[in-house]
């Protein structure tokens, strides 16, 4: 049986690091991302400048599902959006949630396969304070475990303070940098922060209305570059893919 860690990139994630760097979880056999090929770029270099030199030590490697893994892209196969932007169409409202699916879980499942990974506990990166977010794979040879949980249990805010107290900084929320599930305060630090990850957002959502007009990213249901400045300063709700797989 094999430990297979579902990196996601967060808070939580920075944590098992640490934890498994201080021997208090066990080493994982494997450690997989899948890349959508819209992770905001500030995943990545966490991962490059501070995960990775962390996890040297222990002899892990952070492995890379490619997005070609995938058997869909923007759309299903039937011709539906997978990404959950809002719609104006009959009302307001905000589309299901698919392309993490299709492009996080399906992905490291089929890159597993193709690894020979037949039987595998895998590790998802879910706090004590999200126990709802706790569900069982439905497949025999491919078993969710929750280590922050059933290992170590460990909140997110303990998350936090494992990974600054062993003098690492603070973890960038993981997502797609066009995820409508963003915040507006989010929305308005990427444009700041990385604005050329914002532009590649308003491209996007100019794309995505192509096909349908009535589709936005922010919740405001307004054009991107004009909801930005509707910010709000209160945290937010969206925490990051921590568990691999966004909202699964």
């Amino acid at each position: 049986m094999t430990i297979v860690w579902s990196y996601g990139g967060g808070t939580q994630t920075a944590a098992i690091a640490v934890l498994i760097h201080q021997g208090k979880l066990p080493v994982p056999d494997v450690a997989v991302i899948a890349d959508t090929k819209r992770e905001i770029q500030s995943t990545w270099d966490y991962l490059d400048e501070v995960i990775q030199p962390l996890l040297n030590d222990v002899g892990v490697t952070v492995q890379v599902a490619s997005h070609d893994f995938a058997t869909v892209d923007l759309y299903a196969h039937n011709g539906d959006m997978l990404v959950p932007a809002y719609t104006t169409s009959q009302g307001s409202g905000k589309l299901p949630t698919y392309c993490s699916n299709e492009w996080k879980k399906h992905v490291v499942r089929r890159w597993l396969r193709q690894n020979d990974i037949n039987d595998c506990d895998v590790w998802l990166g879910i706090s004590t304070d999200e126990v709802e977010r706790m569900k069982p794979s439905g497949l025999k040879w491919y078993r969710h475990v929750y280590p922050l949980i059933e290992i170590v249990p460990t909140s997110r805010v303990a998350c936090a303070t494992i990974v600054t107290n062993y003098g690492l900084p603070a973890p960038p929320k993981s997502r797609c940098w066009m995820c409508p599930n963003q915040s507006p305060l989010m929305w308005s630090d990427m444009r700041k922060e990385w604005p050329r990850e914002f532009q590649k957002a308003v491209a996007f959502e100019k794309e995505i209305q192509a096909d349908d007009p009535e589709l936005w990213l922010h919740r405001a249901t307004i054009p991107l570059v004009d909801a930005v400045d509707l910010t709000d300063r209160q945290p937010s709700l969206f925490d990051g893919c921590d568990s691999g797989y966004c909202f699964v």
